[in-house]
């Protein structure tokens, strides 16, 4: 008999503030634009023996060795990420994405499952949802797929949230990495070993001479603290080069009151002798200068 265990639920309370701050973006328009949901997007606890794979599922031989890693880190860890399915009949359901979770469930003798039920028939949908969240998949293609998905089908990042699993932050940085440089882009599936935490890190630099030097470390084995530890010295040298915009505004006050006190001795009767105006006209060739003009 199969061993029953608690709600293995982990990321539950995440994934029900996303859903309602969803559905409060737009109401039921905003839901029924999520892949044509007609209203519905629901979270629950499915028994495993009402789910089927998806029989055109080209991915359904996972190795035994992949699902027993991850059935000890759900076993460790709990699930984070609900599988998705689509209802086909009266408590039916069939995997969308999330196969591999549904084998370890079964492996590690659970009765449920945490699911997000997506009523859809829409096949571009079903795919790109399965497509963003496959394991082998490299950052970038993830990133790329993840950018289909919200444009194609006006998502919010809240909504394309809940069907990965993530938060909107993790889905804003993810979909960042796009900014990176071309070349980057291209060469980063090659670079396995360079972790999508380096990834979000380069894209934030906003400096493509400094990404390009950074990921070629990166390759070599740069770390994300090492990444972040160049960004900050980014920041302190631009601080260094431009005074902050409040000792402009200080120093302009300043220059204003001066101005202010030569027009009143002038309205007092009190005459500008030959050494002050031309100080005068020194400090007017100063001003057009720093104005470029």
């Amino acid at each position: 008999m199969a061993s029953k265990k608690g709600l293995d639920v982990a990321n539950t309370g995440l994934l029900k503030r996303t859903i309602s701050r969803a559905a409060a973006g737009g109401g039921g328009t905003s839901n029924r634009a999520l892949f044509g949901l007609s209203g519905k997007m629901r979270f629950r606890e499915i028994p495993l023996d009402q789910i089927e794979p998806d029989p055109d599922q080209p991915r359904r031989n996972a190795q035994e060795a992949d699902i027993a890693t991850l059935a000890a880190s759900i076993e460790q860890k709990g699930l984070l990420q609900p599988i998705n399915v689509r209802e086909i009949a009266v408590d039916r359901f069939m995997i969308i994405a999330g196969e591999r979770r549904y084998w370890a469930f079964r492996q590690l003798d659970r009765e449920t499952i945490p699911a997000l039920v997506l009523d859809t028939d829409d096949a571009q949908a079903l795919a790109l949802i399965e497509n963003v969240q496959r394991v082998d998949l490299h950052a970038i293609d993830v990133a790329r797929s993840l950018e289909r998905l919200v444009e194609d089908k006006g998502l919010t990042q809240d909504q394309a949230a809940v069907l990965i699993g993530k938060s909107q932050e993790y889905v804003a940085r993810l979909l960042g990495i796009l900014r990176l440089p071309a070349a980057i882009q291209e060469d980063a599936p090659q670079q396995s070993h360079v972790s999508v935490s380096v990834l979000m890190e380069l894209s934030e630099l906003g400096d493509a001479a400094l990404q390009a030097q950074l990921w070629e470390r990166a390759k070599a084995g740069l770390t994300v603290k090492a990444v972040r530890e160049a960004k900050q010295q980014r920041k302190a040298s631009s601080a260094a080069l431009s005074p902050a915009p409040a000792a402009h505004r200080t120093t302009l006050r300043a220059l204003h009151k001066g101005v202010a006190s030569l027009r009143d001795l002038s309205d007092g009767g009190s005459r500008l002798d030959d050494a002050d105006r031309e100080a005068l006209r020194a400090l007017r060739t100063a001003i057009d200068t720093l104005l470029g003009e």
